[in-house]
C-alpha cells in the first residue's frame, strides 16, 4: 500500500489539489507506464515499490546523491569503473545495494551480476532478498513474473530469462575460488563487494593484505572483456589495515564517503538515526574506553584514534546548580566559508560565573552571512546579552557589515558587534591551551552542550589545519573576549524588550564527505 498524496505530490503524477487535513493511506492507482517510469527515476518509489512492508522513511538526499551516481555509471557502455561507497554502521548502505541490484535487473542490459560478501552464506542472504524484491506481488504485476523463465534457482546462483535477456545472478564468500569463472559463455559484467571485510579481518595485516590481493588479483580479474561496472561498499575499521582506508587513497577507485554526523552536526539520515541517538552512542563507547570504534565505523574517518592530549573522563565535572544568576554574558560567533566541503558555522552563547566563562548554548549549521547574524541575534534577545564578538581573520571581519545591516533593517538597538582576533597564535596552539583551561576549571561547559563539545574533543588531531573544530575556537576565544570586552560583557538588562520572532533563518544543508 502506497501512501497517495505523499507520492502523487513527489513525483507529480496528479495534481491532488490540497491534501486532507487528516491524510489516509490508500492503494495509489497509477497506469503501468507511470509505475515503471516513477521506479526508474526515484529510489524512494522503487523501494516502496519492492518492499511495501519494509519501506519506512525517504532515503535522505545524500543517499539520493549515492544512488544517482550508481545508476549514471550502471548504464555506461564497454566501461570498467571502480566505485567505492563508504556509509556508516547500520544505515541501511546493504538494502541500498540490494535496490540497485533490483534496478540493475529491471532496467539495464546487464546479465551477469556477482554478488560478493565476507562468506557465502552473507552472499546467498543478498540474493535471497533480492528475489524476494522480483517476488513482490507489486513488481510482478508491472515487470512479470521471473518465474516463468527460471532455470537454475539455487541458494547461490538464479539463472532466468526475464526482460528480453537471459540473466545471472551469482553469490560468492570472499577468498573463494572464483578464478576464470564462466557461466552460459559470459563473465561478471557488474561485481559488488559488499563487506567483505570482518572486524577481525581488519585486525590483521596478513590477513588483510591476502584479501586486497585476492580482490584485485582474483576477483577482479574474472571480469567480462565488454566492461564491468565494480561497486565497493563498506565502512571503516578503527586498524590502519581496513580496506576502505586503504582503497580511499587508491586513485584508480571513485569514492563517495560519508559519517554519521554531518558537519552541520545533524544526523545523516536523521529519521532513520536521530543525532541524539548517535551521541548517546558515543559516549557510551567512549565510557567503555574505546571511542574510536564510534570514530571509525560511525563516522567512516580513517584517522580514528583517542585525542590522547585530553581524556574527557578528566574534566572536572560541572559545578554550577541550576538558576544561579549570571554576572555576564556573551556571544561568539566562528564564521565559515560558503564553500560545500567547508566547515559549519560556530555560534557559542556563554554565561559569566565567578569570571569564568560557560558554554551554555550552541548553533551550528551551513548559514549565509545574513542567516548567520539573524540566529546570533535571536540568542542575544532571548538571553538579554549586549555582546556579539565576530572572529574576524581574513574575510570574515565582513559579518560586522551584515551585523548593522540587519539591525538597521529589523530596527534592533542595544546589541554591540565586536571584532576578535587570533593574535600570533595558531589556532590549533589556542586550542591546545583551552584544553589547560577545561581541565583546570577555569572554563565550564553546560551539560547541554557537553556532547557536541566532546565529539570534536576527542577528534581533534593537532598535526592537522583541517579539524572540525568550531566549537573549539569559540572556547579557545572566550577568555580573550572576557578581558578586552568586560565593559559591555558585565553590562546587562540594558536591551528592552524587542521583537525577534520575525527573524527568520533559512539554514542551508551540507553534507560532509571523509
Amino acid at each position: 500500500m502506497i501512501e497517495r498524496a505523499t507520492w502523487e505530490d513527489r513525483l507529480g503524477l496528479v495534481d491532488t489539489g490540497t491534501p486532507p487535513e487528516e491524510p489516509t493511506v490508500q492503494e495509489a492507482q497509477f497506469s503501468t507506464e507511470q509505475v515503471v517510469e516513477a521506479a526508474r527515476t526515484s529510489l524512494d518509489f522503487l523501494a516502496a515499490l519492492a518492499l511495501p512492508t519494509i519501506f519506512k522513511y525517504f532515503f535522505p538526499d545524500i543517499f539520493q546523491s549515492i544512488w544517482t551516481w550508481l545508476v549514471s555509471n550502471v548504464h555506461k557502455k564497454r566501461d570498467f569503473s571502480q566505485l567505492a561507497i563508504g556509509l556508516p554502521r547500520g544505515f541501511a548502505k546493504t538494502m541500498v545495494i540490494k535496490i540497485f541490484i533490483l534496478y540493475t535487473i529491471l532496467f539495464t542490459d546487464k546479465k551477469f551480476i556477482l554478488i560478493i560478501a565476507g562468506t557465502q552464506g552473507k552472499a546467498n542472504n543478498i540474493i535471497t532478498d533480492v528475489m524476494g524484491m522480483l517476488n513482490e506481488t507489486n513488481i510482478k504485476r508491472v515487470f512479470g513474473d521471473w518465474r516463468l523463465g527460471a532455470e537454475t534457482d539455487r541458494q547461490d546462483l538464479k539463472r532466468f530469462g526475464f526482460r528480453g535477456r537471459n540473466i545471472i545472478l551469482m553469490g560468492a564468500g570472499a577468498d573463494s575460488d572464483i578464478r576464470g569463472i564462466t557461466l552460459e559463455n559470459a563473465r561478471p559484467d557488474l561485481m559488488i563487494f559488499d563487506d567483505i571485510q570482518t572486524r577481525a579481518d581488519a585486525d590483521s595485516e596478513t590477513v588483510s593484505t591476502n584479501l586486497e590481493t585476492w580482490m584485485t588479483g582474483t576477483a577482479m580479474k574474472a571480469k567480462s572483456p565488454e566492461g564491468c561496472l565494480f561497486v565497493f561498499i563498506a565502512n571503516m575499521y578503527p586498524t590502519k589495515w581496513s580496506l576502505l582506508r586503504r582503497i580511499k587513497h587508491n586513485p584508480t577507485w571513485d569514492k563517495f564517503i560519508v559519517g554519521g554526523i554531518l558537519a552541520n552536526g545533524q544526523s545523516l539520515w536523521e529519521d532513520l538515526h536521530p543525532i541524539r541517538q548517535l551521541l548517546k552512542e558515543f559516549h557510551n563507547d567512549l565510557a567503555t574506553g574505546r571511542p574510536e570504534i564510534f570514530y571509525a565505523e560511525v563516522l567512516n574517518d580513517e584517522t580514528a584514534s583517542v585525542n590522547n592530549l585530553l581524556r574527557l573522563d578528566s574534566l572536572p565535572a560541572y559545578p554550577l546548580q541550576e538558576g544561579e544568576i549570571a554576572a555576564g554574558n556573551f556571544i561568539i560567533i566562528d564564521p565559515s566559508n560558503d564553500k560545500a566541503n567547508s566547515d559549519a558555522v560556530s555560534i557559542m552563547y556563554f554565561d559569566v560565573h565567578d569570571a569564568k566563562p560557560v558554554c551554555k548554548q550552541i548553533k551550528e549549521g551551513r548559514l549565509s552571512p545574513g542567516d548567520t547574524i539573524r540566529e546570533a541575534l535571536k540568542i542575544a534577545l532571548t538571553r538579554n546579552c549586549r555582546l556579539i564578538a565576530i572572529e574576524s581573520n581574513a574575510f570574515q571581519y565582513s559579518l560586522l557589515y551584515w551585523f548593522d545591516f540587519i539591525c538597521l533593517q529589523m530596527g534592533i538597538a542595544g546589541i554591540q558587534a565586536v571584532e576578535v582576533y587570533s593574535g600570533q597564535l595558531s589556532k590549533n596552539t589556542r586550542i591546545l591551551n583551552m584544553f589547560k583551561e577545561l581541565v583546570a576549571g577555569e572554563l565550564l561547559i553546560h551539560p547541554s552542550c557537553k556532547a557536541q563539545v566532546d565529539v570534536q574533543i576527542s577528534g581533534f588531531n593537532p598535526l592537522k589545519r583541517d579539524n572540525t573544530d568550531g566549537l573549539l575556537d569559540c572556547l579557545a576565544y572566550a577568555p580573550k573576549v572576557m578581558s578586552e570586552q568586560a565593559h559591555l560583557i558585565m553590562s546587562m538588562g540594558i536591551i528592552e524588550m524587542q521583537e525577534f520572532d520575525q527573524i527568520e533563518v533559512q539554514p542551508v544543508e551540507v553534507t560532509s564527505c571523509f
